[in-house]
């Protein structure tokens, strides 16, 4: 590709520096996340706000916040490389193109990322001051404060940048239908590479706001956090639908074209038959049985393709993360009340 169009953001500087750690990728996230939990439940209990050896759910969820957007962009660029790869037999771009496709897919620019780091601080603050003292507070407990503060600004930051990441690489994924020579309805794998792409993103932000509502004792209270876990909500239902939908439609309006090739030839093959059979000529008759049949069983075949654009494993596994914990959660209540 040669010179890269654009510098690359912090986020992506910080994500090769994590990649370039011995062992493996997820690791510093881990250790990052244990160290998290493990100071942030020390303050409270020297704070006094918890007992020592009570876990909170609000104080235990900030060490899953500090890593979680940069590790949901660290995965969802890897699981990107791997679609573009898996898209690119289809694609009909030269190859220093094509690079810079796969550049722009993974790599965010940085002059809007640090944008949005200022519209993460912003929204940080005003969260914090909506929510001042629900459950924390400077003078009452400071060492928890201190801490908690620091971590919650940057998975505020981070997570501004997470949505920018999300809305820009799928709009970049809405627009690789444009870039496909040919659909070939018998082999749609390549055709569904980005559905785990989409899934993905879409299934982790629906697992950030039931997170979040489950873990925020302010979920309900703070207009702040229910609005951003609200948006979360919608915009994962929209990831997962809207990406893609170019693609449904070139899928379709390639199936409707065989179909109609498909029929006329058909109709050919009925009309050369009546014509024979009128003038009583029989001789090519097993021919002309065998052309018909043929025709019917690939217009049978064509009409049963699907025109979906996902896989069934990327549509099971968004299903499930979309209605499994509003089920369990109904589940939960009603054996709450019937036990109570």
């Amino acid at each position: 590709m040669g010179t890269p169009p654009y510098p690359a953001s912090w986020v992506d500087r910080l994500i090769d520096r994590i990649a370039s750690l011995p062992g493996p990728s997820w690791a510093p996230y881990v250790i990052v996340s244990v160290v998290t939990g493990v100071a942030v439940r020390a303050a409270a209990w020297i704070d006094g706000l918890l007992a020592p050896g009570v876990v909170d759910l609000y104080l235990g969820s900030l060490a899953v916040y500090i890593v979680g957007s940069v590790a949901a962009i660290h995965y969802l660029d890897h699981r990107a490389t791997r679609a573009w790869t898996a898209f690119r037999p289809v694609v009909s771009l030269p190859d220093e193109q094509a690079e810079r496709v796969r550049y722009e897919l993974t790599t965010l620019p940085a002059r809007p990322v640090l944008g949005r780091t200022i519209v993460g601080l912003i929204v940080a603050i005003f969260t914090a001051a909506a929510g001042y003292g629900q459950p924390l507070d400077l003078e009452g407990e400071l060492m928890t404060f201190v801490i908690t503060m620091p971590v919650g600004t940057f998975a505020y930051t981070t997570g501004a940048v997470l949505v920018y990441h999300t809305i820009r690489q799928l709009r970049l994924i809405s627009r690789l239908p444009g870039h496909v020579g040919r659909i070939d309805l018998l082999d749609a794998g390549p055709l569904h590479a980005f559905s785990t792409v989409t899934a993905l993103t879409g299934g982790l932000l629906v697992f950030a706001a039931y997170f979040s509502a489950v873990t925020d004792p302010t979920t309900f209270t703070n207009p702040a956090v229910a609005a951003v876990n609200a948006f979360a909500l919608v915009l994962g239902v929209a990831c997962f639908v809207l990406p893609l939908s170019v693609m449904q439609r070139r899928i379709a309006a390639e199936k409707a074209l065989r179909l109609s090739g498909v029929s006329q030839r058909l109709d050919a093959a009925l009309r050369d038959l009546a014509r024979r059979n009128a003038a009583g000529d029989l001789s090519q008759a097993d021919a002309v049985h065998h052309n018909i049949t043929s025709l019917l069983a690939e217009r049978e075949l064509i009409a049963r393709t699907p025109t979906w654009p996902w896989s069934p494993d990327a549509l099971r596994g968004f299903g499930s993360a979309l209605v499994l914990p509003v089920v369990l959660w109904l589940v939960f209540r009603i054996l709450e009340r019937v036990l109570a």
